[in-house]
């Protein structure tokens, strides 16, 4: 993923206001019938030409909910995250 921490908890904390519990590279969510564990840790950065682009390392652990509940949790933190382009 592309993003530093600070990013990548703020996207998360704007799609899921009151539903994030923050610890130490780790954000647990939990939105309607799932929760989710995000534990993250920066990666080397990508270099393209003269680009620099940071990069984080996302293991995502599903703590309980049902598949749909989930896949609607992961998909909204999907688009939460994602950077424009263009």
């Amino acid at each position: 993923m592309t993003s530093t921490p600070e990013e990548f908890v703020g996207s998360l904390a704007a799609a899921f206001p009151d539903a994030v519990e923050f610890a130490s590279n780790c954000l647990i969510v939990t939105h309607g019938m799932a929760r989710v564990r995000f534990d993250y840790q920066v990666a080397p950065s990508w270099r393209i030409g003269s680009l620099q682009l940071p990069s984080l390392l996302v293991d995502i652990t599903v703590l309980d909910g049902d598949p749909d509940a989930v896949e609607a949790l992961i998909d909204r933190m999907d688009r939460a995250t994602q950077r424009g382009g263009g």
